[in-house]
Order: structure tokens, then sequence, then C-alpha cells
């Protein structure tokens, strides 16, 4: 009985194999002519993978393109989500990196080209800084009062973002309106990053956003003209004398009191000392001020000119 089998089977083997050779070929012609390899393109974006903790992430380009090849019939089972496109940033460091596209598509598919096969991603650090605040006075309060102090609930607070941004930041600023108040009041002011030239700078996160601020208001008080004394002490160096002193501003507009202001009569800057000095004195000093008066800044420029002494013919 087997060896029926086998005879059966080998009798015009030949003939046989030169058959099933042919109808695979023609299986493929028929596949082929009913069901083509045909190629198309599929703009996708791309994704990172393993990136650093404590980095931003930042990618020169953020999509590309893909042209495949598949059987026509493949393209009516997928859809573009299917076909990804990514950069494993498992090596890279902080700075620019140049990182291979890789792709991913379905069963079937060849990738013959992508659009940009390399990109450029930038890691750069995520940092922290405390910085002190800038509160900024705006507008006016009523008439007959004026603002004595302000009280902020912080005197500092965190901002956090990428190394570039945060070196940018040089003041973390609060506006706080008086709004015409004659009253004590309290506020809620927003922090705002600036850079040197008072531009916003962007990427930037403040913890906390906003603080509260407690706005003091004195009542029943006026404003008065009153000119800057500069007061120094000592001598200067041997063949050289005190040519003149003036305060920059030469006066100021002072708030207190009207019993208190009809005594001012000039303002005081603290003691400067001249000993032995052979050349101009140029300073900002402190004014010395009594308990309740207002004034725009609380220090002043001086120059104490310094001559030396023409010596007889």
């Amino acid at each position: 009985m087997m060896n029926s089998i086998q005879n059966l089977f080998r009798r015009n083997l030949p003939a046989k194999i030169m058959a099933i050779i042919g109808a695979v070929v023609m299986w493929g012609f028929v596949m082929n002519e009913q069901n083509p390899s045909v190629n198309s393109t599929i703009t996708v974006p791309i994704y990172s993978m393993n990136a650093p903790e404590g980095y931003q992430v930042e990618m020169e380009v953020r999509e590309v393109t893909l042209r495949v090849r598949a059987p026509r019939a493949s393209f009516t089972s997928v859809k573009d989500d299917d076909f990804k496109a990514y950069v494993d940033l498992a090596e890279a460091t902080e700075g620019k990196n140049d990182i291979k596209v890789r792709t991913v598509v379905p069963q079937g598919f060849e990738v013959l080209e992508v659009s940009v096969p390399h990109v450029q991603v930038t890691l750069e650090a995520i940092i922290e800084k405390v910085m002190s605040l800038d509160i900024q006075v705006t507008g006016n309060t009523g008439a007959g009062s004026a603002l004595e102090r302000i009280i902020p609930d912080k005197d500092s607070a965190k901002i956090t973002g990428p190394r570039s941004a945060v070196s940018k930041v040089a003041r973390l600023v609060g506006y706080l309106p008086l709004a015409n108040n004659t009253t004590d009041f309290k506020s809620k002011v927003k922090l705002t990053p600036l850079d040197g030239d008072g531009n916003i700078v962007g990427s930037i996160v403040v913890v906390p956003q906003e603080i509260e601020i407690t706005a003091k208001i004195m009542n029943g008080v006026e404003k008065k003209l009153i000119p800057i004394k500069v007061v120094y002490s000592g001598t200067p160096a041997r063949k050289f004398v005190v040519a003149g002193a003036v305060a920059q501003p030469e006066r100021l507009e002072v708030i207190g009191k009207k019993d208190q202001l009809a005594n001012m009569n000039e303002i005081n800057t603290e003691m400067i000392s001249i000993d032995g000095v052979q050349e101009d004195v140029n300073k900002e000093v402190n004014l010395e001020l009594p308990d309740g008066i207002i004034v725009p800044s609380k220090r002043v420029s001086v120059k104490i000119s310094i001559n030396k002494v023409l010596q007889d013919k």
C-alpha cells in the first residue's frame, strides 16, 4: 500500500514540481494584479522617549513625513495613528543633540523614506531660584491722605524654569494700585518675572503666583517742598578746600502732618566724612528723616566739590 502511494507521488515528479512552481507564480501574478503594492505618504508627529527628568526638551522639528509602501488592500485597514515617529533621548546630554528619527509602522508596511532622518533636540536643565520681591505702587491715595507703608505677607518667592530663562530674570515685580483709597486696605498682587529691560520672561513658574499686601494710609496730611542740606565733617588734605556741596535732587516734596511740616525747613543727609580727600566726593547717601514723614526716596546723590588752593606767585 505504502509503495503504491510513493510510486504515485514519484510518477512524473519533474512535471509535478513545474506545475506547483507555475501555480505559485500565477498566484503571485494574479495577486499583484488584483492587490498591487503602492506608495503613499503620511505625516506624523515626533514623540520623545526616555527624556531625562528635570530637563526641558525642545525639538527643532515637530513632525515628519513618512513615504511607505504596502499592498493596496493594507491601506484600508490602518489609520494614521498606527504610524509612529520618535527620538530616543536615553543618551542625550544637556545642550544640542543630533538624534536619529525612528519609526514604527503596521505589519506589511515598508518605510521607504523619512523626510527628516535626524532632528536637533535641545535639553536644558530646569532650575529653581529664590528672589526678593519688588513691589511697585501705582496711582494715588485720595485727597488729604498718603501711603504710609506697605506690608507684604511674603518678602520672597521661588521661580522655576529652564536655566537660560531663570538667568534672564532681574526682578520679581508686583504692582499695587492705590486706587484713591483713603483708609487701610488689603489687595492680592500678582508677581511677574521681568528681565533687565522690563520685559516679561516666559517659561517661568512663580510660587506663589500672588501675594497679599496690606497698605497703611495716613489721613490729614499735607505736602511741602523742602530743600536738602548736605552734611559733612572733617577737612580735606593740605592745600585742598571744599568749594561747594549739593544734593540731587536739591529739594524733595515730602508728606506729613501739618504741624510737623510747619517746623521742617530743611532735610539733612547722613554725615559724610571728607577727612584727607583730594578730589570731589560723589556718592549716594541716606536722608535723616523724622518719624511720620513720607518721601519718594530716602536716598539722594550728593557731590562735594574739592578744589586745590592756588599758591601765591
